[in-house]
C-alpha cells in the first residue's frame, strides 16, 4: 500500500453515497481516482463538497455501525456461495483474502491521522497496538476452514513488512496456507499484476480459487477467481 495511497477527495463521497451490493462480480474495469473526462472538463466549486464535511460524514459512516452493516452483508452472500460450491462438491477449494481493510482493519489509524498517510507511524501502529480483525471476515475465514477451504493473502504490502503482518494476522485470530507480499522490486503502477499472479500460482498449484475478497478494485481484477467481492472503503484508492 505504500506509495500508492491518496485521498479521492469527490469521488470518496461518491463510493460513500453508492449502494454497496453484496455480490460484486468483477466484469468491468475499475474507476481510477479522477476518471476521464470529469478531470480534464472544467469544474465549478458548486461541483466539489467541502472537505471537512466530507469527512465528517466518512467518520459517521463507521462509527455509526453503516459500514458493519455492509460488511456483515456481504460475509452473508460469501459464505453462503462458499456453502453452495463446497456442496456441490469442489475439489481443492480456496479463498484468497487482501489484508487492510479487508482482513484487518486500519480506519482507527485513519481517523488518529486525519486520514492521512505516512510510512513512518503507519509501521509503528501496525506494531502496536496492532491493526484490529474485520470481524466479519475472520467469521467468513474461519467458516471456509471449517469446511476444508485453504485461505490464502495477498497483500500490496512489501516483503519487508512480512514479518509484523504475520505476527498481527496470528494475533487475532487469522490461520492461513500462504502469505503473498508485494516484492519491493515491483515498481509497477498498479498493484493489479502482482495479485493476479499470486492467484495465478495457486490456481497454478491446483486450487479452485471461489473467491478472492478485497477493499480496492485492483484487489480484484486480472481474473484467477471463480468470483469476486468488493468491501466498501471510502478513505484511500489504490490504482
Amino acid at each position: 500500500m505504500q506509495g500508492f495511497r491518496a485521498l479521492l477527495g469527490t469521488v470518496m463521497a461518491a463510493l460513500l453515497l453508492a449502494p454497496v451490493a453484496a455480490l460484486a462480480q468483477v466484469t468491468v474495469a475499475s474507476p481510477g481516482p479522477c476518471p476521464a473526462p470529469a478531470c480534464a472538463s472544467p469544474i465549478e466549486s458548486s461541483q466539489l463538497q467541502n472537505l471537512s464535511t466530507l469527512e465528517d460524514e466518512i467518520k459517521a459512516y463507521y462509527q455509526n455501525g453503516s459500514y458493519d452493516i455492509e460488511l456483515s452483508g456481504i460475509e452473508a452472500d460469501a459464505a453462503r456461495y462458499l456453502d453452495k460450491r463446497v456442496a456441490a462438491g469442489v475439489k481443492k477449494p480456496a479463498l484468497v483474502l487482501d489484508i487492510d481493510d479487508t482482513a484487518l482493519s486500519t480506519v482507527g489509524y485513519e481517523l488518529k491521522n486525519d486520514f492521512g498517510y505516512d510510512p513512518k507511524t503507519w509501521n509503528a501502529y501496525a506494531v502496536s497496538p496492532g491493526f484490529p480483525a474485520n470481524a466479519p471476515i475472520l467469521a467468513l475465514a474461519k467458516h471456509a476452514q471449517a469446511e476444508g477451504i485453504a485461505v490464502f493473502f495477498i497483500t500490496g504490502r512489501r516483503q519487508p513488512q512480512a514479518a509484523l503482518t504475520a505476527k498481527n494476522l496470528a494475533a487475532v485470530g487469522f490461520t492461513y496456507a500462504h502469505l503473498y507480499l508485494r516484492p519491493v522490486s515491483d515498481k509497477k503502477p498498479s498493484v493489479i499484476p502482482f495479485k493476479s499472479s499470486a492467484r495465478a500460482l495457486i490456481e497454478h498449484g491446483g486450487y479452485d480459487v471461489l473467491e478472492t475478497i478485497g477493499d480496492q478494485w485492483s484487489d480484484l481484477e486480472g481474473g484467477y477467481a471463480d468470483r469476486a467481492y468488493k468491501l466498501p472503503n471510502p478513505m484511500y484508492f489504490i490504482p
